[in-house]
């Protein structure tokens, strides 16, 4: 007996939260590219200049109304894409947001006719401990830092991710892995920390290597994942990684070893005082320390999805940025 490959129908009505976020932006952009007859309905708290969803509800995914907003536009594909990423000292505001609304989201989810859902998690839920494999690749245990915040919610909102998936197996439900998202544009707290360092530390003198996803490729390879109705986790990264040294050459700074608990203290100072330049929780300072480096090897042999930049080729956007930034300023 023959068995006939059913090929899934392609995304048709697509719900994002965060679409007014840069992942949202470019996936919004990337969906009008490659599928220009899908009706896209944009979610975010923040008002929009320039959108190019076709529906657009302002408020917070932790608002009730929003079910009803996700239930009347009968959404085929869910993708959600809303997070507190910026750094904030309200943790527990941070967590309802992180948290909370993905369980809010889901909910609602649940109760429409999706077909897919997709949730945004980090490569930060590897963690960066010592005994980390060489590359990480979607069955490594995930174990995030929990002195980093941000990190702990993504492993949260994984668990929450998987137990929906389980809950609703008629749903095809996958999350990315996104490395450090860099593109024309990009400014956030991780830019400019490369961008205003004076020096690049080297924790203990390791010359840790950090990889970088530009927007694009992000937004097409989370397009990928939706158009094929795969399952699970995917890592997004390019197969290259940008040592500590290699960034302060293209920063044309110096690269500075300095003991690894000097560099946690004055974290914390900084943070705890509210100085210039390091404007992030000291937790994150220990994803210089070890690799967390991830394998996209899942996307290139189950969809065959190639990336068209480089890890070091997505962080000289950041250096595009600081240069187009320079030029205004002496015009």
């Amino acid at each position: 007996m023959t068995t006939i490959a059913v090929t899934p129908a392609a995304p048709d009505r697509i719900a994002i939260t965060g679409s007014s976020g840069l992942y949202g932006r470019s996936l919004v952009h990337e969906i009008r590219r490659s599928l220009p007859d899908a009706r896209i309905l944009g979610i975010d708290c923040r008002t929009a200049t320039k959108h190019e969803s076709d529906d657009f509800w302002q408020g917070d995914i932790c608002d009730p109304r929003m079910a009803d907003v996700l239930g009347d536009f009968d959404p085929d594909t869910v993708i959600h894409l809303a997070y507190a990423v910026q750094p904030g000292r309200d943790i527990q505001a941070m967590r309802a947001a992180n948290v909370d609304g993905t369980q809010r989201l889901l909910d609602a989810a649940a109760v429409c006719t999706a077909r897919r859902v997709l949730v945004a998690s980090s490569a930060t839920v590897y963690g960066a401990w010592s005994d980390n494999p060489p590359v990480c690749d979607e069955s490594t245990p995930v174990r995030p830092r929990p002195e980093y915040y941000y990190s702990e919610h993504k492993g949260h909102v994984e668990r929450l991710v998987q137990d929906f998936a389980a809950a609703h197996p008629g749903i095809a439900v996958s999350w990315t892995r996104p490395a450090i998202v860099c593109g024309p544009g990009v400014s956030n707290f991780l830019s400019d920390i490369f961008l205003s360092m004076p020096f690049v530390f080297l924790p203990d003198g390791n010359d840790t290597p950090l990889q970088f996803v530009h927007q694009d490729d992000l937004a097409r390879a989370t397009l990928a994942i939706l158009t094929a109705s795969a399952r699970g986790a995917f890592n997004v990264a390019p197969a290259d990684a940008v040592t500590h040294r290699q960034i302060a050459r293209l920063l044309g700074v110096a690269a500075v070893p300095m003991p690894f608990f000097l560099m946690a203290g004055m974290s914390r100072l900084w943070w705890t005082l509210r100085l210039p330049w390091f404007t992030t929780p000291p937790g994150l300072v220990r994803y210089s320390r070890h690799p967390w480096v991830m394998s996209s090897e899942r996307l290139r042999r189950e969809l065959g999805f190639e990336f068209e930049y480089s890890c070091e080729q997505a962080f000289r956007e950041l250096l595009v940025r600081e240069d187009q930034a320079e030029g205004s300023r002496t015009e």
